[in-house]
């Protein structure tokens, strides 16, 4: 598959991934034939890209997108209420209800949000335990204005997958899952967070704050288990204890705020802030890398490593010989090594290879994101 952006969409076009709005909507499902006539409706949803079948590469989601859908829905409602309105409980059948329930093994004819977070979390795991191993290098449909509710789900999906390919037992990543969903459910009420400028160093004080206030709120939900709620309190503490907001470090820091860690700040980094550019996958797989041991345990970033490639398929990229490659597969343990092919010589008079291969890559020229990034501007 390939990565198209929406103006270069062609008709005949096979869709190779369904495609969710972050209101959970179904805009296109997998096998449907593109049409230039979607460029409108996609772009109002704010989807700058698209998946399209070629026959080449591949694209390892992990989660089954209709799931992490159906989550992005919820967590946007969570987050416009700041936790308290429980509208969307309300609009469930008894059905889905028992469905809820049956990942917390309650019967009822009522739910709390913990039901839902842990239910989803187990979905999420049940997936992971399709593959020994996962790789995950599935890029989402963020805006700068949809990067609250993405950043939620994404960061829980980077938790899980490390949650998963360290060992962690079931329990442990359902918790691992849910705990990172709840890490900024406070992030919210700092408004100036959107605002495009460098924040002043009281507002910076302030955000600090954001984790001791998520994990309070994350012990008052229903069936929200202690150990997943730590997590919101442990995300933005540090290996070397310069974190915050108690300075802890080293083995003081849970493992599963460890993991939640490096999952927060790799998906930040990748997305468009107001006040920064976005960072390429290879940038800040490099961040995370150079502050193994600092920032980041050395075990659980090592696993990173393993788990989340640098580079990202559709991704384009220069290799040691100075020819250009398009990136098309990931694989488990090889994240600076994956399938490319040949796109361009830097001998213009040779002949381009029609095969897939692995060589040297030196440096990103072009990734999705930061097509994005321009697309916005």
């Amino acid at each position: 598959m390939k990565k198209t952006m929406v103006d270069d969409i062609q008709e005949g076009e096979i869709a190779a991934l369904d495609v969710y709005d972050n209101c959970g909507n179904e805009l296109i499902k997998k096998g449907a034939i593109l049409k230039a006539s979607l460029k409108t409706s996609l772009k109002k949803a704010g989807i700058y890209f698209l998946y399209s079948d070629d026959n080449e590469g591949s694209v390892h989601t992990v989660y089954k997108l209709k799931t992490l859908a159906e989550l992005l829905q919820v967590m946007k409602c969570f987050i416009a209420s700041n936790g308290e309105n429980a509208e969307i409980l309300k609009k469930y059948g008894k059905e889905e209800i028992k469905r809820f329930l049956s990942a917390s093994n309650e019967t009822g004819n009522k739910i709390a949000y913990g039901h839902i977070f842990r239910y989803f979390a187990t979905e999420m795991v049940s997936s992971l335990n399709e593959n020994k191993k996962q790789v995950y290098d599935f890029q989402d449909y963020r805006t700068i204005e949809t990067y609250p509710e993405y950043h939620i789900v994404n960061a829980a999906c980077i938790t899980g997958v490390l949650a998963h390919n360290m060992g962690l037992k079931d329990e442990e990543k359902v918790d691992a899952i849910t705990g990172a969903l709840l890490c900024d459910i406070k992030m919210n009420q700092y408004k100036f967070i959107g605002e495009n400028r460098e924040l002043t160093g009281t507002e910076k004080e302030e955000m600090r704050q954001h984790p001791l206030l998520s994990f309070d709120m994350a012990r008052k939900i229903y069936g929200i288990p202690a150990r997943a709620a730590l997590i919101a309190l442990q995300h933005h503490e540090r290996y070397d204890k310069g974190g915050y907001p108690k300075g802890i470090g080293g083995n003081d820091i849970g493992v599963l705020g460890k993991i939640a860690a490096i999952a927060d700040v790799y998906d930040a980094l990748t997305s468009s802030r107001p006040f920064r550019k976005v960072y390429t996958p290879s940038d800040a797989w490099h961040c995370i890398d150079s502050n193994i041991g600092i920032l980041f345990d050395p075990a659980v970033a090592e696993e990173f490593k393993r788990s989340i490639p640098e580079y990202f398929p559709g991704d384009i990229v220069e290799v040691k010989d100075g020819d250009k490659a398009i990136v098309l597969e990931n694989c488990y343990g090889k994240p600076q090594s994956p399938s490319i092919k040949i796109i361009e010589k830097k001998d213009k008079s040779a002949i381009i290879s029609c095969s897939v291969k692995t060589q040297t890559i030196v440096k990103t020229l072009e990734s999705i994101r930061q097509k994005e990034q321009q697309w916005e501007e």
